[in-house]
């Protein structure tokens, strides 16, 4: 056409770069390689990006190609009839070099977090499949909706699967073949004639058929969308074009012009790539009024040179840079920088024809370079993490054959927690394994150490529970001990701190924070009481003497205590001197009964100037009684003791109550009736007496209070206690 005429050499040699400027890497190599698709779809070259970039300034990846993605890959509205292997391999060969036209498509459609396996790999994975085996796998690959996730599994698999088709189809024709060739050896025999082997699929082939088409379907689809967003593309550039002519041909402001011109540059810059037939011819009606754009500035030929020669610095200013990132140490940083330069490159406008070649192979070689050193980079890194990954296998072994066998031994759980340490100290030193299998194997090592330091800590914790139990135990122990120490009955205070210190070396291990702690208090109390009761014995004369005279002197205020009208508050006093002569303790063996019927006497006499009755005076005995259990250390097992001694004492006399009254009617033939009869009857009184105040004295000990917490009765009266032993026991 006549506008083609109108384009420069050099604009011309750059068409195919500056028709998809402002596309992704990924979308101009879809433009510039989808009519040309590999011989085997899983040979599909996983490139570095990078390196595909820079061909705009490469002429033998200029010319653009006109051919249409492969026809017979859209989808059909109806299903396929069943078709035999030898027909399905036909057609696979007869589509061999088409049914990949997109495969830079896929690579751009694909996630980039999708984990990059090789071909090496995948056919290693399926060598030891069987057909069945292939033909299921390939119908769970098909599911996938997403084409490109699979396409290099689902090529392997079909290989495998043709192969195996073919080795069935030649093993079925040498049968047929050995067969016809014995009955024509042996004519005489009835055997039937021998069956030719039927091209009808049978079952497995049915299915791998099916799912194949499935396969086919889902790529269709995706070149479908493709090709309806090329087209998309194709419109909006073409609005473009046609805005270029308007302005062109309708704007005299140059800087109106420039302006406009500049967005319309943008605009195209941010579309995509168009279909391949369209291709050229779209991109010599864009520069047709770019250039008429610039014969409107009136751009000259040194203006141009200028121009070029500024692309020029600029572009070697890149290949410099591109060098420079050989140096640098990190893989990564090179590589994600170079990506950089590339997007720069595209940017900048052309140089003089002459430099073209030369700074295009310059900035080309040192991005192959950098290309070559990631790939070996990588390979080395995958050689290591696979080496990483045997070695973490060898450690998640030994791991779990250290924690095969625990015991409920301190020592040995200790022992298997420094080894396992040791372990998680060298795993440590070992780097990542591959991506894959990384996690699985540390899921494998943690799972291993988790469960033995759950087993240890519910071990250890158990231990601490049972040493919490024991000090709670040893803690009581040192209460009764401390309680203890202060006693003055010796004999019975000895008995117990001697008994106190015998459960505690029954008692086990306390927690070592609180165990010397625990013990010095423990031994503090024992001490505490066996000093006193030494001191007490090494002077127990003068103390029994100066006790004598101090109950000498109790009686005397006990005799010359002046009473008043308030019967309760005298009942306290009462109270109080026979609480004081309790307290005062021992007195010399040869003074103890004298003193005692003194003291005796001294409460009878007044008593009875009191007008205190014999009930009343037994009551407050036995008040007196229950008020020295309460104070004694040990007060619930005494009063448990009195109650069951009450209790057994009441149920006997009843018993002999019963008895007893029963028995008076033997009596009444027998000889001196009347007296036995008049005794028993005096004897059986007594005892209902007695019953009565056994059931009052169960009824104190079942509220048992001290004397000073009551309200004193207005019957109540203190009577003497009976007198203590006098005489001190070690």
């Amino acid at each position: 056409m006549e506008q083609q005429d109108l384009l420069p050499q050099e604009n011309a040699e750059m068409q195919n770069q500056e028709m998809n400027s402002g596309a992704s890497v990924e979308a101009q190599n879809i433009t510039t390689q989808e009519s040309s698709a590999p011989a085997e779809e899983t040979e599909t070259p996983i490139a570095e990006p990078v390196a595909e970039a820079p061909v705009a300034e490469e002429p033998a990846a200029e010319e653009p190609k006109a051919e249409e993605p492969a026809a017979e890959e859209q989808p059909v509205a109806e299903a396929p009839a069943p078709q035999s292997a030898e027909e399905m391999m036909a057609e696979m060969d007869a589509q061999q070099t088409t049914e990949e036209p997109v495969a830079e498509a896929e690579a751009e459609a694909a996630p980039e977090t999708a984990p990059e396996e090789t071909l090496e790999q995948v056919e290693a994975e399926y060598a030891a499949f069987d057909l069945e085996q292939c033909v299921a796998e390939l119908e769970r690959l098909v599911k996938e909706p997403n084409f490109n996730l699979i396409k290099m599994r689902v090529g392997v698999l079909r290989a495998r699967i043709l192969d195996f088709f073919r080795e069935r189809r030649r093993a079925a024709q040498q049968a047929f073949e050995a067969a016809k060739a014995a009955a024509a050896e042996n004519p005489e025999a009835n055997a039937e004639e021998p069956q030719a082997p039927t091209n009808e699929p049978d079952e497995v082939e049915v299915r791998f058929n099916k799912a194949f088409q499935q396969y086919k379907d889902s790529k269709a689809k995706f070149i479908e969308a493709l090709e309806a967003q090329k087209q998309d593309n194709l419109n909006a550039k073409n609005k473009i074009i046609e805005g270029l002519k308007n302005l062109i041909e309708t704007e005299s402001n140059l800087k109106v012009l420039n302006d406009k011109f500049k967005e319309f540059q943008e605009q195209w810059k941010t579309i995509g790539p168009v279909p391949q037939t369209e291709s050229t011819n779209l991109w010599q009606n864009y520069h047709f009024y770019v250039e008429k754009f610039f014969d409107i500035l009136r751009l000259n030929k040194e203006a141009r040179e200028m121009d070029y020669k500024k692309n020029l610095e600029s572009k070697l200013e890149l290949c410099e840079k591109a060098e420079s990132l050989l140096l640098l140490d990190s893989i990564n940083q090179s590589f994600k920088e170079l990506q950089s330069l590339h997007e720069q490159w595209k940017e900048i406008g052309p140089v003089a024809e002459e430099k073209k070649e030369e700074v295009w192979e310059r900035f080309k070689a040192a991005s192959d370079q950098i290309n070559q050193r990631r790939k070996e980079h990588y390979d080395k890194l995958f050689a290591e993490e696979q080496n990483n990954y045997n070695a973490k296998v060898v450690l998640c072994e030994q791991a779990e054959e250290i924690t095969a066998n625990t015991s409920d031994s301190v020592k040995h759980f200790n022992d298997i927690s420094d080894k396992l340490t040791e372990l998680l100290n060298m795993w440590k030193t070992l780097g990542p394994a591959p991506a894959k299998l990384n996690d699985e194997i540390w899921a494998r090592f943690k799972g291993t150490l988790d469960k033995f330091f759950t087993q240890k800590k519910e071990y250890f914790q158990q231990i601490k529970d049972t040493q919490m139990q024991n000090y709670n135990q040893k803690l009581n122990l040192v209460i009764q001990a401390e309680g203890i120490a202060d006693r003055t009955d010796w004999k019975q205070a000895t008995a117990d701190i001697l008994s106190l210190q015998t459960e505690w070396k029954n008692i086990g291990a306390t927690p070592r924070k609180y165990s010397d702690q625990i013990w010095k208090r423990f031994r503090a109390a024992c001490d505490k009481f066996f000093e006193a009761k030494s001191n007490y014995f090494n002077n127990i004369q003068d103390k029994e003497n100066e006790n004598l005279q101090k109950k000498e002197e109790l009686i005397q205020k006990i005799l010359t205590h002046e009473f008043g009208d308030d019967r309760n508050a005298n009942m306290d006093v009462m109270k109080a001197y026979q609480n004081e002569w309790i307290a005062i303790g021992f007195v010399p063996k040869k003074e103890k009964d004298r003193i005692y019927a003194e003291y005796r006497a001294a409460l009878d006499k007044r008593f009875a100037e009191l007008k205190i009755s014999a009930s009343d005076m037994k009551h407050n005995r036995y008040q007196s009684r229950i008020d020295n259990i309460l104070n004694n250390p040990n007060a619930d097992k005494l009063i448990d003791k009195e109650k069951n001694f009450l209790k057994n004492k009441l149920s006997q006399l009843k018993e002999d109550i019963v008895l007893w009254e029963n028995n008076l009617g033997f009596f009444s033939n027998s000889k001196n009736a009347d007296l036995i009869t008049a005794e028993f009857r005096k004897k059986i009184e007594s005892a209902k007496e007695e019953v009565k105040e056994l059931e009052y004295k169960i009824r104190m000990m079942n509220n048992p209070k001290p004397k000073s917490e009551e309200t004193p009765a207005a019957d109540a009266a203190p009577e003497a206690t009976e007198a203590p032993a006098e005489t001190p026991e070690a």
